[in-house]
């Protein structure tokens, strides 16, 4: 019995020294906290705001395009009776670029243009001869009939005729050949042309953005290969409909000149400067403090600071639009938060 109250006892003991030492360890933790003095001001940066216009600048990078790009596909099949034009070759709209044997097509036109100019006599001669009610109304509607039919097979002739000359549709670069004398065209493309006079630059823009960009606005175009140069481009197209991604897509036009500095397929960036709302309270981002949901701000009056809550609107990156807590001619503090509390003393330097 005597030794259980003895080990009791030093129990006991242990846990009071334990005790001891915890209160002295956070006694002196407590004493090497800092605790600024209430009577001491604070050095802080501030500013007063006003209402602005918020300005924006818009950047996305995109592909530079060409003006026009188009596989050259036959619409008529055959052997490939001749090819007049090569890799790189710079071609003219309505050049020749290959020919597919049409010696067929060419020998029933014979017949074709034959029958024609028969059923042209014939029609003529009834149409006379009703005159003097030499022959029935039928007959002539018979003979329009059969002039009809052969000035049709005439011109299905002749279109086919025409599908064996491939010839270009505008003037531009072959950049791509995929036939050779001897093959057989059908259905598959034996050329690329591209317009390479003046390029375009398309970019996706967000959907919560893209009412910025108007067709027919100036943009700026930049390119990290031509970093100390920019280029100007007209909006041409903006899409009516997003993609999947909920972007939509925007071409920006160069000139002809400004093109020659790029070529099709390069990275290019657009840049649309744009004020984003009317006039409206702007603070320094430096200035704000909380959270995305909690947003506050310190404001300073009589050298004393005050916690504020604020609701925020758009941003431009360096700039925030203040909707909600702040008015004009309020002074916010914009650097020094660090050290302050609600109702802090401060001295505000420039």
């Amino acid at each position: 019995m005597k030794k259980k109250i003895i080990i009791s006892i030093s129990a006991v003991i242990i846990i009071a020294l334990a005790a001891i030492k915890l209160y002295s360890n956070q006694k002196e933790v407590e004493e090497k906290v800092y605790k600024p003095k209430k009577d001491k001001k604070v050095l802080v940066k501030a500013l007063p705001v006003s209402k602005k216009v918020l300005d924006k600048s818009f950047v996305y990078t995109g592909t530079f395009r060409p003006l026009r790009e188009v596989m050259i596909v036959p619409q008529a099949s055959g052997e490939i009776k001749g090819v007049y034009f090569n890799e790189g070759d710079r071609v003219a709209a309505g050049q020749l670029l290959a020919q597919i044997d049409n010696e067929l097509f060419l020998a029933q036109r014979i017949a074709a243009e034959a029958s024609f100019k028969n059923a042209k006599l014939n029609y003529k001669r009834y149409e006379k001869a009703a005159e003097s009610e030499g022959i029935s109304q039928m007959q002539v509607d018979e003979a329009w009939l059969q002039l009809k039919n052969a000035e049709s097979q005439l011109k299905q002739l002749n279109k086919n005729i025409r599908l064996t000359s491939i010839v270009a549709p505008f003037t531009g670069t072959i950049t791509l050949k995929d036939v050779e004398l001897g093959a057989t065209a059908g259905k598959e493309p034996i050329a690329r042309i591209t317009d390479l006079s003046q390029l375009k630059l398309e970019i996706a823009v967000p959907e919560s953005e893209i009412m910025h960009f108007e067709k027919g606005a100036t943009v700026e175009i930049k390119s990290d290969l031509l970093a100390a140069q920019t280029f100007q481009g007209k909006i041409t197209y903006v899409a009516d409909r997003a993609d999947a991604s909920h972007n939509y897509l925007v071409k920006v036009l160069l000139d002809a000149q400004q093109s020659k500095h790029f070529k099709a397929g390069m990275y290019g960036t657009a840049v649309l400067g744009k004020g984003l709302t009317k006039e409206a309270i702007i603070i320094p981002r430096t200035a704000l403090l909380g959270s995305a949901k909690e947003p506050q701000v310190f404001t300073v009056k009589n050298n004393i600071a005050s916690l504020k809550k604020i609701k925020v609107g758009r941003s431009n990156g360096q700039k925030i639009e203040v909707v909600e807590g702040l008015q004009a001619g309020e002074v916010v503090v914009v650097s020094g938060q660090i050290n302050l509390a609600d109702r802090t003393p401060v001295e505000v330097i420039q």
